[in-house]
């Protein structure tokens, strides 16, 4: 049987470009739960021959480090795993003159942790730990990453187990009470230490919080995640309309599970994941992750593929190239970090420069049943091109992947909006937009040439004169869309150009309206992305200025909604942002501190620095 089964796995990996990496002739049928299978000696005996055999065997290490390495690993007899620096520095003072300075004693840890001797981060907040024996945090894995045959009997602590194979999640509470058993304890015997390797597991994506939770003690496990993505997950037949796609191809035959785990966990870090009958749609290396109110992200891993797609609920139109550019960004972000601790933790030291090495990036959209993808160097040059299938594909929504987001203006290379997106209805939103780039003295001008009447303007006018200017050009905007729907005709952008066009402003105002700032989304962090309290939004209406009508637009509250609030709160303006805030918080994919901030800056409203002040 030993022999049939190395000559199969010397089958499977007989394409494998780093097959001259392994030792398939040493294979050991091992029971796993017998400690005194006479199998597992034979592996450790072969285990210490290919230690023997490694380039870092015998070499001279410095004569100073000789008594540090004799102490800790008599600590290791003594069953102790992690110590504090500040525990090791007083060992260290007992050398007297061969004790190690400073940067000698951080050199010497970073050296053993290249060689797995022990394991130190020399990062904030992981610094002030070492794990002397590394095997230990293999065993207090064991505690949640861990086979359903290997659960303990306890019934608490089982259910805690099989809660997280079905959810993928575990409180802190939790994975404190499974290191209550008597297993774990040696390993960690104070809070600091248990802080520790909390921390730890969560720097190795491990744990994962995910982004707008609203419990900061509550973690995905990524690498425990057991259900497959639904089998229309990958589809994008008949998506080529609101949809484009992104492939990074990793230079290797495949990515190493661990590195699959890292990449996933990265991307629910970036943005919240999205939820469908009340579960999270995080499966066995894949995500659906919502980016904004309208765009939703598809990540998975495929061989070596880190597959990307973003597909508005809309239209492509409706996709901001800001926003396309910050998520490839953070993606490019996340992958190259990714690389490089993968390739740093098995002791390949590589400059963070060379990471862009490691990977080819494609862009693509959707056509038929498949996906047609070119190179960024191609969609740059031309604005169309041919695929294998012989059909002629649009560049211009791929280029999105790229966009210069400091550029303020349309370039010279903007041609507008093209037949069809001008034909497109405008959404409350690109209106409210639109509104606050044209001057109140402009605006009526430009609001008779909709085809308005002048007395239209003028009741508008009136009725919200308590609102400010840009709220009076917004409502009126909206209304004239209104008006059009109820005479059977279709509102669209190009009667907004046209007006444009006649009261001489330029006509790449519309442009602008797709423009997003992303500032905010770019230096994101958890904070950010919880949802903020009722208290906070109480507090926050009162230090707001009068945007109501814009902010609401700008948060995706539905006009409908947004005067029923007026009506309710009419000579009450902190009630009535209050009252908008509230329905935002209830109704919002992503009721974040993150999209509130955004559409804050956006309408020039305030309450940004109040908010901020809660982070500092």
């Amino acid at each position: 049987m030993r022999n049939c089964f190395i000559k199969d796995i010397k089958s499977m990996f007989s394409n494998y470009d780093k097959k001259e990496h392994l030792h398939l002739e040493t294979v050991y049928f091992i029971n796993g739960i017998d400690k005194h299978d006479a199998e597992i000696q034979r592996m450790t005996d072969q285990v210490v021959q290919f230690a023997v055999e490694q380039t870092s065997w015998g070499q001279r290490r410095p004569m100073q480090w000789v008594p540090l390495e004799l102490q800790i690993s008599n600590m290791r007899m003594k069953n102790i795993n992690i110590i504090t620096k500040a525990d090791l520095l007083n060992v260290n003072q007992l050398n007297n003159d061969l004790a190690l300075e400073g940067r000698q004693l951080n050199d010497f840890l970073l050296v053993q942790h290249s060689l797995g001797k022990l394991m130190f981060y020399n990062l904030p907040g992981l610094d002030n730990f070492i794990i002397i024996h590394p095997p230990a945090l293999v065993n207090i894995l064991r505690s949640f990453v861990t086979d359903e045959k290997f659960f303990p009997d306890e019934p608490n602590l089982k259910t805690i187990l099989l809660k997280m194979t079905t959810t993928g999640k575990i409180s802190k509470t939790e994975l404190l009470k499974l290191w209550e058993q008597h297993q774990f304890q040696q390993y960690m015997q104070d809070e600091s230490i248990k802080e520790f390797v909390v921390q730890l597991l969560m720097h190795l994506d491990i744990l994962v919080i995910p982004k707008a939770s609203k419990q900061t003690n509550v973690y995905l496990v990524p690498c425990m995640i057991k259900s497959t993505r639904p089998s229309h997950f990958n589809s994008t037949e008949n998506q080529e309309g609101n949809t484009i796609c992104l492939r990074y191809t990793i230079a290797r035959h495949s990515i190493p599970t661990s590195l699959a785990y890292k990449i996933i966990g990265a991307s629910i870090c970036a943005w919240p994941l999205k939820y469908e009958d009340n579960k999270p749609c995080l499966y066995h290396k894949a995500a659906l992750v919502n980016v904004s109110q309208d765009i939703e992200l598809r990540i998975w891993i495929e061989d070596n593929h880190v597959m990307v797609v973003m597909t508005n609920e809309l239209a492509l139109i409706h996709i901001s190239p800001d926003v396309a550019a910050s998520v490839q960004e953070c993606l490019t972000k996340n992958l190259e970090s990714s690389l490089l601790f993968h390739y740093n933790s098995f002791g390949k030291q590589m400059k963070p420069t060379k990471a862009s090495e490691l990977y080819t990036m494609e862009v693509g959209i959707p056509c038929g049943q498949d996906v047609c993808y070119t190179s960024l160097q191609d969609v740059i040059m031309q604005d169309k091109w041919i695929c294998e299938k012989e059909k002629n594909h649009d560049t211009r929504y791929l280029r999105y992947w790229t966009f210069n987001k400091s550029q303020t203006t349309c370039g010279p290379e903007c041609k507008g909006l093209n037949n069809n997106e001008i034909r497109t209805e405008p959404s409350d939103k690109h209106l409210v937009r639109l509104g606050n780039q044209i001057g109140i003295k402009l605006f009526d001008d430009f609001f008779i040439n909709l085809k308005m009447d002048r007395k239209k303007w003028e009741s508008i006018e009136y009725t919200y004169a308590g609102h400010s200017p840009e709220g009076i050009m917004s409502m009126a905007l909206v209304k004239w869309k209104e008006c059009k729907l109820e005479n059977m005709d279709d509102p669209t952008l190009n009667d907004l150009s046209e007006a444009l066009a006649a009261v001489k402003l330029d006509t790449h105002a519309i442009c602008q309206v797709f423009r997003e700032n992303t500032k905010l989304q770019d230096i994101a962090d958890f904070k950010l992305l919880e949802t903020p309290g009722d208290d906070v939004l109480e507090e926050l209406s009162k230090q707001i200025g009068n945007c109501a009508l814009q902010l609401g637009i700008e948060l995706g509250v539905s006009f409908h909604k947004l005067q029923s609030s007026f009506i309710k709160f009419p000579k009450d303006l902190p009630g009535l942002l209050e009252d908008i805030l509230k329905i935002w918080k209830t109704e919002s994919k992503v009721p974040t501190y993150h999209s509130l901030m955004m559409a804050l800056t956006r309408v020039d409203g305030g309450g940004v620095g109040y908010l901020r002040k809660l982070f500092i």
